[in-house]
C-alpha cells in the first residue's frame, strides 16, 4: 500500500514538474517574442524617422528660399517692377503657393503601430518625444490651414475691390488659358496703394514663415529622436 502511495506521489510530482516546466517554457517563449517585437519596432521607427528627416531637409531647402523671397518682396514692396525681376513668375509662386509645398511627412508606420498595439513596446522616453512631435505636427497643420484661408481672403478681396486689375492680369490657378504666375506680382504692383492688400498679404506671409520656423523645430526634434533610436538599436545589437 505504501509503495502504491509512494508511486502515486512520484507520478503526481512528475506531472506537476512537467506542467511547471511547460508553463516556464511558454512564459520565456512569450517574453522572448515580445523582446523580438520590441527590437523590431525600434528598427522600423528608426527607418521611418530617417526617411522623414530626408523629406524635411528637402522642404527646409525650399522654405529657406521662400523666406528669402518674402523678405525681398516686402523690402521692395513700394518700388519693385515686375518686368525687371528675373524669373518673376517663380518668385511670386514660391511666395504665394500653399498646397504644393505643404509639410506632410509620411507617418503611416506610427499609425499602424498604434493600431496593432505595438506602439506600447516603445521606450518610454522615446514615446514621450514622439508624442511631442505629434503635437507639433498638429500645430503646423493648423498654421497651414490658416495660411490657406488667409490666401483665399486676399484673393477674394482683390477680385472684389480691384476687378479691372484682376481681369487684366489673369494668373496661374484661374481658368484663363493665358494666365501667368508673374501676373499676380503685377496685380500686387498695381494695387500697392491699397494698404489692405499689403496687410492681407503680410498676414499670409507671416503664417508662411511661422510654419517654416516650426518645421525647423520639427527637424531638431526628429534629429533628437533619431539619435535616441540609434542608441537603443545599437544596444539591442550588442545584446543579440
Amino acid at each position: 500500500m505504501k509503495n502504491i502511495l509512494a508511486r502515486g506521489g512520484v507520478e503526481f510530482l512528475a506531472v506537476l514538474l512537467g506542467i511547471t516546466a511547460s508553463l516556464w517554457i511558454d512564459k520565456n517563449q512569450k517574453e522572448s517574442e515580445i523582446e523580438l517585437d520590441r527590437i523590431n519596432v525600434h528598427q522600423i521607427i528608426e527607418k521611418e524617422i530617417s526617411e522623414i528627416i530626408q523629406f524635411t531637409d528637402k522642404r527646409l531647402d525650399y522654405y529657406n528660399k521662400q523666406n528669402d523671397n518674402i523678405v525681398f518682396l516686402f523690402e521692395n514692396y513700394e518700388t519693385f517692377n515686375t518686368d525687371k525681376i528675373e524669373d518673376a513668375g517663380q518668385l511670386i509662386y514660391d511666395i504665394f503657393t500653399t498646397g504644393t509645398y505643404m509639410y506632410n511627412p509620411n507617418f503611416s508606420t506610427f499609425g499602424a503601430l498604434k493600431n496593432d498595439g505595438r506602439f506600447n513596446l516603445i521606450d518610454n522616453e522615446l514615446r514621450k518625444k514622439l508624442s511631442e512631435l505629434t503635437m507639433l505636427m498638429d500645430y503646423i497643420k493648423k498654421i497651414e490651414s490658416n495660411e490657406n484661408k488667409a490666401r483665399g481672403v486676399l484673393l477674394n478681396y482683390i477680385s472684389t475691390n480691384h476687378p479691372e486689375i484682376h481681369h487684366k492680369y489673369p494668373h496661374s490657378g484661374w481658368l484663363q488659358s493665358e494666365g501667368k504666375a508673374e501676373n499676380f506680382l503685377r496685380i500686387l504692383e498695381n494695387t500697392r496703394s491699397d494698404k489692405t492688400v499689403w496687410s492681407l498679404l503680410s498676414r499670409k506671409c507671416r503664417l508662411t514663415r511661422s510654419r517654416n520656423n516650426r518645421v525647423k523645430w520639427a527637424k531638431d526634434m526628429l534629429t533628437s529622436i533619431q539619435e535616441k533610436l540609434m542608441t537603443i538599436n545599437s544596444n539591442n545589437n550588442v545584446l543579440q
